[in-house]
């Protein structure tokens, strides 16, 4: 008898502990912050935000499944972006709806004379229908007034004049070229958004970063109140993004 008595207070230890581990793993993944983006352009910010993932999953502050970058479904405007995002579902089933953190990567990018960017009203009511209240979305944006390269810049140089996408370009590579005049010695405005230079961009601007995500604060906060992402140029919100992906840390113990 005192064998068999024995036997079940093993056996009821060992329900408990493996119960306590199913309840703590279960925690775990309840808690566990995810995130998704989609992005306005197909490869340029995509890659860039690549780059950050990898660097934190190397050194495994998240795991494989922690980020989402949506496909891209060519959707070149802020609207057709945010919709890109609503219509996101893996094959669990999982939507948008379910990430913790949930971002759309935009730029103002000012309409040309000889067509091309946006218009304001596009680019507000993408801002506008992510924020709204009645549809409960409470999707992030991180936009850039008025184009991505925006935030490479700041790593540079604090700025508050207003700049066109062509000046900043060549603004950008500038500073890159004297950064690094090797990487960077073929870099153009016709290649500066390929995956490669992403890559090399990121590279070169991270012992850079905390300069410009407080540049980008700075800026942010000399419009004070009145502040217009659609109208302030130049204005960012790209390094809010930056600085959540910098802080997740979701690996499971």
């Amino acid at each position: 008898m005192g064998r068999r008595r024995g036997g079940d207070k093993l056996f009821q230890k060992n329900r408990e502990k493996t119960k306590r581990e199913f309840n703590r793993s279960v925690n775990n993944k309840l808690l566990k912050d995810d995130i998704i983006i989609a992005c306005e352009d197909s490869i340029s910010s995509p890659t860039y935000f690549q780059m950050i993932i990898n660097k934190l999953i190397a050194e495994r502050k998240i795991t494989q499944d922690s980020i989402v970058i949506v496909p891209h479904d060519g959707s070149t405007h802020p609207t057709g972006v945010l919709s890109n995002l609503k219509s996101y579902t893996n094959t669990f089933g999982k939507t948008y709806k379910a990430f913790t953190h949930k971002w759309i990567v935009i730029d103002r990018d000012f309409e040309g004379v000889n067509g091309g960017g946006h218009t304001a009203e596009d680019f507000n009511n993408a801002l506008a229908n992510a924020k709204s209240k009645k549809s409960n979305l409470n999707i992030e944006v991180a936009y850039a007034n008025d184009a991505f390269e925006l935030w490479y810049l700041l790593h540079f140089e604090y700025r508050t004049t207003s700049i066109s996408r062509d000046v900043l370009l060549k603004l950008v590579i500038k500073r890159l070229k004297q950064l690094d005049p090797y990487k960077f010695s073929k870099l153009n405005k016709e290649n500066i958004k390929q995956s490669n230079y992403a890559k090399y961009i990121y590279e070169a601007l991270l012992p850079l970063q905390k300069t410009a995500i407080s540049n980008a604060q700075k800026l942010l906060s000399s419009y004070g109140d009145d502040h217009n992402p659609e109208r302030d140029n130049p204005s960012t919100t790209i390094h809010c993004l930056v600085d959540i992906l910098n802080n997740l840390k979701n690996e499971l113990k």
